[in-house]
């Protein structure tokens, strides 16, 4: 049977002699293993086809019991050229790329995040370097909320009283009230500017980021520490990723 689906190369790697194996997050049927047979030789098309960070236009073979699904053909639908040649925009998209391989499994599709995936890498692509962790703040903060894992930012999660100042307790993975926190060491403080952003980054559209906002880098920083510590303690393995330690 031929499947179809719009797809996101996530990696891909050498088989054989002539093959390759890319894992794919589709938009149709969520994580996907396939091989595409002889695509190492100089004149398959596919060599230049079947690279991480494209989107691709996708059709298999489908057999329920194999692992390693069977490529029968593939175009690219979008490629992200400024991606490719800037060093800053490579990182921060294979990151999200390794988040994305993280979270969606196996004949699980969410469409919903496969759109978030999209908008935000077209964004990158098209964006200053100086915008670059407005839409990766952006993605994270969308990603938990639809993985149902939403930080609490609006009250503390010990004592509920609304969150001015703020810290990250990483014994409970949430943020504090200063009364809260004023017992405990090595916490992770944000200001209520930082707070703010973070409500406003969770709450706005992709298309009004640019021209509503201004962050500053030092700003920039501590939200993506803290989002870093949270992703962490909620989703396994994350901080293990090689693309976030480059983020770090």
């Amino acid at each position: 049977m031929i499947y179809n689906s719009e797809a996101l190369i996530l990696s891909s790697r050498p088989y054989s002699e002539t093959s390759i194996i890319c894992n794919l997050f589709t938009k149709e049927y969520g994580r996907l293993s396939i091989i595409s047979k002889g695509a190492r030789t100089l004149k398959n098309p596919n060599r230049a086809i079947l690279q991480p960070l494209q989107f691709i236009d996708l059709h298999y073979y489908y057999k329920p019991k194999r692992n390693i699904q069977l490529l029968k053909e593939a175009t690219i639908n979008t490629h992200f050229f400024n991606i490719s040649n800037n060093y800053k925009k490579i990182i921060y998209s294979f990151n999200i790329i390794d988040i994305t391989n993280q979270i969606c499994t196996i004949d699980n599709p969410n469409k919903i995040i496969f759109r978030l995936v999209k908008k935000v890498l077209n964004k990158i692509n098209n964006c200053q370097n100086q915008e670059i962790d407005l839409y990766y703040t952006f993605f994270q903060l969308q990603l938990l909320r639809y993985l149902g894992l939403q930080p609490l930012i609006d009250n503390c999660s010990i004592c509920s009283k609304v969150l001015y100042d703020a810290a990250y307790d990483k014994s409970i993975g949430q943020l504090v009230c200063k009364k809260c926190y004023e017992n405990t060491t090595n916490m992770l403080s944000l200001t209520n500017n930082e707070i703010k952003i973070l409500k406003y980054l969770s709450n706005t559209h992709i298309n009004s980021l640019i021209d509503s906002i201004t962050i500053k880098e030092k700003t920039f920083e501590i939200i993506k520490q803290y989002l870093l510590y949270y992703i962490s303690y909620h989703i396994i393995n994350i901080k293990n990723m090689k693309s976030t330690k480059f983020i770090e």
